[in-house]
């Protein structure tokens, strides 16, 4: 039995601001207001009125510290671990970019490898390689195709209990089939990379999917069709009040106008701040590749923000979620309970995950503790200090 506590501290939860103190034993918080006689061998931190919160949870992610989880490779697991745990995330869905079905398998293979060493990971989420080739973004277009039943087979065999998240477009083949079949296994289905209008959409919500990725990203809105005004998936996220939402927050990929939009119809509880980050979050490499390290994935880190080396399209972030955390107020103009909320608690309920998110009793002890200016200080991971 072991004792934490967190003294004078800015604790933030539940969308108020409270100086307390908290107590942790073993890997649970027990006492969020304590005020009690110090169990003996406790440890203390003095928080000296810095902020504490609940430990950041990013939900989609490719990579960091100069590994992408396509490597597939204990070594990169391990690094991007801690890359994103030292940037106070305590608790991340490693997320596979398209790729050909044999190295999707390898990376459910390596994750059930290393999860016992990465105890900040949460399942995998599959983006791609079942999305629009009309909206594919950085995702090769000779990868990308619709879901067989005998892929669907195997995925569900291989990873169970492993994949938690896929991404995929709703338009193609066989999709409804492949919604149902998620659904039944638990799994988070989202739009994403998808050149649905909003009837496709709303039926895909009905059908399964409850979830859209990087909104506003390779997520169309209004257009004309054949001279025909049609609304996409943007619209379709807004109309269903069950749906929620992920934006990248890093300043580069979603406007300020348009995420403040998306928090106002949606708010808080269903909107969530993600990274999206690739294999140069945390470095300061100015090339680097979006998924495997071969010639064809090469990316250029220019303005802030992954590219392609065209320059046609962003390919990815290069954020963590401490940077989500500063450009949530400093450059969207979000309040810090919002921004926080939407890096905690609300990602927590995106992934059913109900003893994390909020520093509350009886929840595990995932605390990231932080300055006025948004740098970590301290990080808690299952009751145990990493940084």
């Amino acid at each position: 039995m072991s004792y934490l506590l967190i003294k004078g501290g800015n604790v933030i939860t539940g969308g108020k601001i409270t100086k307390k103190d908290v107590l942790i034993k073993d890997e649970k918080i027990v006492d969020t207001d304590f005020s009690g006689e110090i169990p003996c061998g406790c440890k203390i931190i003095d928080a000296n009125k810095k902020y504490v919160s609940a430990g950041f949870i990013d939900i989609h992610l490719h990579g960091g510290g100069g590994y992408d989880f396509m490597d597939c490779t204990k070594e990169a697991f391990c690094a991007i671990s801690k890359t994103h745990l030292e940037n106070g995330t305590t608790l991340l869905v490693p997320t596979a970019v398209s790729s050909t079905f044999e190295n999707i398998l390898n990376l459910i293979k390596t994750y059930k490898e290393c999860i016992d060493e990465c105890p900040n990971f949460y399942g995998i989420h599959l983006e791609g390689p079942y999305i629009s080739k009309n909206q594919k973004g950085a995702h090769k277009e000779y990868l990308l195709h619709s879901p067989t039943n005998e892929e669907i087979d195997i995925l569900l065999s291989e990873g169970n209990g492993v994949i938690k998240r896929i991404t995929a477009a709703p338009e193609l083949d066989n999709m409804e089939y492949f919604a149902n079949k998620m659904k039944e296994n638990g799994i988070n289905l989202a739009i994403g990379h998808s050149d649905a209008t909003s009837d496709v959409a709303l039926k895909a919500f009905k059908d399964g999917f409850s979830h859209v990725t990087h909104l506003y990203s390779a997520t169309p809105s209004v257009r004309k069709i054949n001279q025909v005004v049609k609304a996409g998936v943007v619209e379709a996220a807004y109309l269903d009040d069950d749906v929620t939402v992920e934006l990248i927050a890093d300043g580069k990929h979603a406007a300020v106008d348009a995420l403040r939009l998306a928090v106002k119809i949606k708010g808080t509880d269903k909107v969530a701040l993600v990274t999206d980050a690739l294999r140069p979050a945390g470095t300061d490499a100015r090339e680097s590749y979006l998924g495997e390290k071969i010639p064809e994935n090469r990316v250029i880190i220019e303005d802030g923000v992954a590219k392609l080396p065209d320059r046609s399209t962003f390919a990815g972030s290069i954020a963590t979620s401490s940077m989500l955390l500063e450009r949530g107020v400093n450059h969207y103009g979000l309040s810090l309970t919002d921004t926080v909320k939407m890096i905690t608690e609300t990602p927590a309920k995106i992934l059913g995950v109900e003893n994390k998110g909020k520093i509350q009793n009886s929840f595990i002890a995932d605390i990231t503790i932080f300055d006025e200016n948004y740098k970590i200080e301290k990080v808690i991971l299952n009751g145990k200090i990493i940084k």
